[in-house]
């Protein structure tokens, strides 16, 4: 019994993991003895490539769905209402929305009027017909390796809006993340780095932050 005790200490002070976070100590704690669920890959309306199956779903709403809410999913009426409804039969322990670093700024200005680059040909096509979008979006980015022009001079215009979406998913994961003593679930800022360059490469890299010091923008392939 000394001898396994002891192998036991020896290991759980191998996999001591250093806390870089104010937070409440969990209440109940068994190093490596209790298994966790949870998805490190979900993405939203804020990806490009889930907008155009018209996924309509927020940050907010996939961390909620993930701690049990039901989800309104596709198809969705004339009035914006969704036809069906999912949800978990158990929540998950942790989630992390990885939405794509590459166009995020662009799928918001899309969808933003007002914003410099709405009434672009590319935006008004990803609005009226988003799959035929999703090949042309993703085509420049793979062929020409540069951005749309309502970027602007150094993309300050894609570069903003992208700052404003990922500071959503910032709030979006504080506002999920259980700090008391509960720790019932666990949420991650994160995003998805992918690379498709001449049609090769493309990889589902994710980038998955230990806490809330994250950088001011996720970094992109452009």
């Amino acid at each position: 019994v000394a001898a396994t005790t002891t192998s036991t200490s020896a290991l759980e002070s191998s996999h001591s993991i250093e806390i870089t976070e104010e937070r409440e100590p969990c209440a109940e704690r068994t190093p490596l003895r209790r298994p966790f669920f949870g998805d490190l890959h979900v993405h939203t309306a804020r990806s490009q490539d889930a907008s155009t199956q018209d996924t309509r779903v927020t940050p907010a709403e996939a961390y909620r769905f993930a701690r049990g809410d039901s989800l309104g999913i596709q198809p969705f009426d004339a009035d914006g209402n969704a036809l069906r409804r999912v949800q978990l039969a158990r929540p998950l322990d942790f989630a992390a929305v990885t939405d794509h670093a590459n166009q995020l700024g662009e799928v918001h200005i899309c969808n933003t009027p007002g914003q410099p680059g709405h009434g672009s040909m590319v935006c008004r096509l990803y609005r009226t017909f988003p799959r035929v979008a999703f090949y042309v979006m993703n085509a420049r980015y793979s062929l020409f390796q540069s951005r749309w022009g309502f970027c602007g001079e150094d993309n300050v215009h894609c570069l903003a809006a992208a700052g404003i979406v990922w500071n959503e998913h910032r709030r979006a994961a504080e506002q999920a993340y259980d700090r008391s003593a509960g720790c019932e679930f666990t949420s991650f800022v994160a995003y998805e780095w992918t690379a498709a360059i001449d049609g090769a490469g493309h990889l589902h890299r994710n980038v998955i932050f230990r806490n809330e010091l994250v950088p001011e923008l996720p970094i992109s392939v452009m």
